[in-house]
């Protein structure tokens, strides 16, 4: 039990806990990690206890930027961001507010399918219709930003649609792409994110909330997963 305390305490005082934590693959060794016996994963990426506390400063820098703002519209994309608007959600009420009221956007864009490589353009479909948000402070809450398809349509519907007073972009991941088109690079400089938990390597993840062709969504840490076997 002391070498766990052990290492917790020398990971939490090499982790900048106040600013994106950039994650490589084995970066976070702990001894306490699960050990997920399933072909279908590939490893431990980040596990759960380091999303709780990066969770809770963006949370704390949340309540202070909207702290005058009475009341603040969050939008949580569906499906993978679920499971981050909870835990957020809780994490600010615990610093004092702003109080959230909750609404959903569905963007529909891969199904069960996983994004392929060399992509320049991507249709989004948005469902779930929201309510009036005129003069509304939005706050979108999304769980992984990859080549900015859903986020870039999701803004526009937001501004020109909905015609909001503000849009914040609070992501859990975004990942460092290898080689992004030109087009993807272009979506990608042009999007504001302003809350962003991890900037993680270009892999396929899956865990909290986020899946990997409908799978793992139920997983506390967040994984990578096999590659090839999602390819077939």
């Amino acid at each position: 039990m002391a070498g766990s305390h052990q290492m917790e305490k020398i990971i939490d005082e090499n982790i900048d806990f106040a600013s994106t934590i950039v994650v490589h693959d084995d970066a976070f060794p702990d001894e306490k990690a699960p050990a997920y016996a399933d072909h279908r994963i590939d490893r431990l990426l980040i596990p759960a206890k380091i999303i709780r506390k990066r969770t809770r400063v963006l949370a704390k820098q949340i309540c202070s930027d909207y702290r005058q703002s009475g009341i603040l519209h969050a939008v949580v994309l569906l499906k993978g961001a679920f499971v981050f608007a909870a835990d957020l959600g809780r994490e600010i009420y615990k610093c004092g507010g702003p109080e959230l009221q909750y609404d959903f956007l569905k963007p529909v864009t891969y199904g069960t399918a996983i994004k392929s490589g060399g992509e320049s353009q991507r249709k989004v479909r948005i469902d779930y219709a929201l309510e009036d948000l005129n003069s509304d402070h939005v706050l979108v809450i999304e769980d992984i930003v990859d080549q900015a398809f859903t986020l870039s349509t999701v803004q526009r519907y937001l501004q020109e649609e909905k015609q909001v007073a503000s849009v914040k972009f609070c992501v859990l991941l975004e990942k460092m792409l290898s080689h992004p088109t030109p087009e993807v690079q272009q979506l990608r400089e042009g999007l504001t994110l302003d809350y962003v938990g991890f900037r993680i390597p270009d892999r396929w993840v899956a865990g909290f909330g986020i899946d990997a062709g409908e799978d793992f969504r139920h997983l506390p840490d967040i994984v990578t997963v096999n590659e090839e076997y999602y390819r077939k």
